[in-house]
């Protein structure tokens, strides 16, 4: 009889703790905050797939998944353990030099570079540009930044050279892109990429510094085709920090020098940007781009000069002659060697 009447009471009591309950909870929800709801999307990073819990004001992002396979897609299009651009500049690969390629006897006599995937190197306000600069000519613009500050890559590309200068470009950068251009970032602090490293644009290779022949921090910028330096200003809008068009046409006039100053600053919304001389001067030189008499090998496993020569109808020492080396220098497998 107690056991039924203490069950009786429990009954009674759980449809009144049930409204207490229901009543303080909509009493909580009513004083609480309303959040906005997401409904943007943001890409936060280059390397798009490492990025687990994305957050943008302490909210948590909804990516769209389309979005991130569209954009590493994209990526996917070079071979990382390729050469760059290696047919073009006819094998070669080292470190020596910004300018090694003076062995080149084939050059275009035009080609397109695609610069839809530029990446400011640093947003910095423009100290020095492209132009005379006394006895010396300056081969580039100069970038303000502090030392310290993140250097990113251009484009796609590999680096080529990590190198230091005392009494030129301090501690410099030299990649070669995907799209057939080298650039150069000099007077860092230090380097954030190792030589042979592929890097993806907008990455960063190094840090900004005041090394080198330096008279305070800044980024000296380059850009050059076959080791020949162009006015970056043809590219780049240093102004607003993007390329002026997706594609730039590399001819003999692209490298044509100003007689203007360096100390002439992209300081003003009306600044003209330079454009290359409109005369393009023939390269009487045979052009694979255009005649196809230049012919090249890629290295297989097992190779050597010798059976590479009889291959393909040449000898040992032309092949040395056409790729600036010699007969000991080491074959690497995969790398192209000219042969006509």
């Amino acid at each position: 009889m107690e056991k039924k009447k203490i069950l009786s009471t429990i009954k009674a009591a759980i449809p009144a703790f049930l409204l207490l309950t229901a009543t303080s909870a909509f009493a909580q929800e009513k004083d609480k905050p309303k959040q906005a709801d997401v409904t943007y999307q943001q890409l936060h990073s280059g390397n798009l797939e490492s990025q687990q819990g994305l957050f943008a004001d302490g909210i948590k992002l909804k990516m769209n998944l389309s979005v991130l396979e569209e954009a590493n897609a994209s990526r996917e299009e070079f071979d990382i353990n390729e050469i760059p651009a290696d047919d073009l500049y006819g094998g070669i690969w080292n470190n020596s030099g910004v300018h090694t390629y003076g062995a080149l006897k084939s050059l275009p006599d035009s080609f397109k570079i695609d610069l839809t995937r530029f990446t400011m190197p640093f947003e910095g306000r423009m100290t020095s540009n492209f132009g005379t600069r006394g006895r010396r000519y300056h081969y580039g613009v100069d970038l303000k930044v502090q030392v310290g500050d993140t250097i990113y890559a251009a484009f796609d590309g590999k680096v080529r050279m990590t190198k230091y200068e005392r009494r030129g470009y301090g501690y410099y950068v030299v990649m070669r892109h995907v799209n057939g251009l080298e650039t150069v970032y000099g007077h860092l602090s230090k380097f954030l990429v190792e030589e042979d490293q592929f890097v993806k644009t907008g990455e960063p290779i190094g840090l900004g510094g005041n090394t080198g022949r330096s008279t305070g921090s800044h980024l000296h910028f380059e850009t050059r085709f076959l080791g020949k330096p162009i006015n970056p200003n043809f590219i780049v809008d240093f102004e607003n920090f993007t390329c002026h068009k997706d594609e730039f046409i590399v001819s003999n006039a692209s490298f044509h020098k100003t007689t203007q100053s360096s100390r002439k600053l992209v300081t003003s919304p009306n600044y003209k940007v330079p454009t290359p001389p409109t005369s393009v001067a023939k390269s009487s030189e045979p052009n694979k781009f255009v005649d196809g008499e230049v012919k090249y090998y890629r290295i297989k496993s097992g190779d050597t000069l010798g059976a590479i020569a009889r291959r393909n109808g040449t000898t040992i020492n032309q092949l040395c002659k056409l790729n600036n080396i010699t007969t000991k220098t080491t074959l690497r497998i995969g790398k192209s060697l000219r042969i006509s």
